[in-house]
């Protein structure tokens, strides 16, 4: 008897969930609808899926290095820095249109393993600290020259 009462008040809330007596989030719906699907899992088209956006990171990953190279040059100059990184957010001039610019790392790569993630989040991490260090060098060198005049 007692471990059916536990057994009944361990479940009650995937029972109260599934009937829906309590306001249910979008992803318990998605696992609701999941595990109550009746159709077979096409296995094999998750998997490409998968291997898909292991390659869009892969490929990202290889971009962000690559960007991350070229400003660790010292002979660059500060107009073809500056216009590496527009390049790289996809700031163009006005008239040519190639999309909306990357917003977050992880777009469209979400389902990769976790340490690609944070490999992905720790590189662009280090792309954004270099552009915030030329930011800030520009604004001291302004300051300066300022205060010389």
């Amino acid at each position: 008897l007692l471990s059916t009462v536990t057994g009944v008040h361990k479940y009650k809330w995937l029972k109260q969930n599934v009937q829906g007596l309590y306001p249910q989030s979008a992803l318990l719906n998605t696992i609701v609808e999941f595990a109550l699907k009746e159709e077979p899992v096409d296995v094999e088209k998750m998997r490409k899926c998968l291997l898909k956006q292991l390659e869009r990171a892969e490929v990202r990953l290889e971009g962000i290095d690559t960007i991350l190279k070229l400003a660790a040059k010292n002979f660059l100059l500060q107009s073809v820095q500056y216009a590496m990184f527009c390049g790289w957010q996809r700031l163009i001039p006005e008239g040519a249109n190639i999309g909306e610019p990357l917003t977050d790392c992880l777009k469209d790569v979400d389902l990769i393993p976790p340490f690609n993630r944070m490999l992905l989040e720790v590189t662009f991490g280090k792309l954004y600290a270099w552009a915030i260090q030329n930011v800030r060098n520009i604004l001291l060198d302004a300051n300066a020259k300022f205060k010389e005049l």
